[in-house]
């Protein structure tokens, strides 16, 4: 049985949109899949999903215009998500003007660069958090910015990028007629995206934490390179990025478990603890791997010094053990008429015996004091 009819641009179901909008074809849902890298591909436009659904069916169709958005929601029972792919003002203002969004709302969904925050405004409650991925080739913490914006019966978010998101699971999950996501309220659909966020993280955690075992073995194994000594220090910052990442994520999610909203059914405060439990565990091993690299930065350091003390002790050693051969030998320089030895065929060869046994006789009493 299929659970998705699939629609091309202009091409809605009917009871999603106004009347000039009606009179549509459906397709098959392996036309949506394939069609779906080509939407991603052009990163240059903003894209619009909407995905309407229920116990019965199944609904889901992509744009390029907002207009296509303006989905009747009230008299309806299915539950609503919009998916916007990449933030433009003016279209922002028009969508969420249809859904009768309170303008401070509007303003936190097209202002980049916002920490994570909830909201809760007239009919609307609103959460904003960072999306993080770890690039692997310049080795540093990305983030992208999503607004999840909660209403009676529809959920819309907003992805700043067009980069791959997290939400591939959820979308299969639509598609399944036996998953409780098509028998729960809105609020349950915005739990499932906010735990994909949340599970995102600890893939990041898990590429930083092999990058901290990398550095520690080549600290430990190598000898003193700077180079080591600076991919620590860079390493630490990515982990305080991280931190300033999670942090707020934290109160969030507390916002969300321990709101008396009318929009988040009490039932389903259980999975936002849920993924409250899930961020404690996030931000303990970002604070762990933070103290893992300030012990190894110090381990280094030490390791550094220690090598040091090392070089200067022999410099040292071999410096005292030359000190009588330069002594005897200044004296036995110096410009008299009568000096011991000076015309003794073998005065030479006493001298240097004597440089010699002073020498081993202190490198013995060294040993003995084991200074070295």
């Amino acid at each position: 049985m299929k659970f998705f009819n699939v629609l091309e641009r202009y091409r809605v179901p009917q009871f999603l949109l106004p009347n000039r909008y009606r009179q549509l074809e459906t397709y098959s849902p392996d036309e949506a899949v394939e069609a779906e890298p080509e939407l991603e591909a052009q990163k240059k436009n903003i894209y619009y999903t909407v995905y309407a659904f229920d116990e019965i069916a199944a609904d889901i169709f992509k744009t390029k215009d907002v207009k296509d958005c303006f989905i009747n929601y009230v008299d309806t029972d299915k539950i609503f998500w919009i998916n916007v792919d990449g933030i433009r003002k003016k279209e922002v203002r028009k969508l969420c003007g249809h859904f009768n969004v309170h303008n401070l709302l509007v303003n936190d969904i097209v202002s980049v660069g916002q920490r994570a925050k909830t909201d809760e405004i007239d009919e609307h409650f609103f959460c904003l958090l960072p999306m993080l991925t770890y690039n692997e080739e310049l080795g540093i913490v990305e983030k992208e910015q999503l607004s999840i914006l909660l209403g009676k019966n529809y959920v819309m978010s907003f992805q700043t990028e067009h980069h791959k998101d997290p939400f591939n699971g959820i979308r299969q999950k639509l598609k399944n007629k036996l998953d409780a996501v098509r028998k729960k309220s809105a609020d349950y659909l915005c739990y499932l995206l906010i735990d994909a966020v949340v599970d995102d993280y600890f893939e990041v955690l898990e590429s930083l934490a092999h990058r901290l075992e990398d550095l520690e073995h080549r600290a430990i194994s190598t000898r003193s390179n700077n180079n080591i000594l600076v991919e620590i220090s860079n390493l630490r910052n990515e982990i305080m990025v991280m931190r300033r990442a999670l942090t707020p994520v934290r109160d969030l999610v507390y916002s969300f478990w321990k709101s008396q909203s009318p929009l988040i059914d009490s039932s389903n405060a259980r999975f936002f603890k849920d993924i409250f439990d899930h961020i404690l565990l996030a931000i303990e091993y970002n604070e762990s791997y933070r103290d893992m690299t300030i012990n190894l930065q110090d381990l280094y350091m030490n390791q550094v010094n220690t090598k040091m003390n090392e070089v200067m002790k022999i410099l040292t050693v071999v410096t005292v053990l030359l000190a009588p051969a330069t002594v005897i030998g200044g004296i036995f320089g110096m410009n008299f008429e009568r000096i011991p030895m000076l015309h003794n065929q073998f005065g030479f060869y006493l001298t240097i015996v004597l440089m010699m046994a002073v020498s081993v006789g202190m490198l013995v009493y060294f040993k003995k004091k084991d200074w070295f």
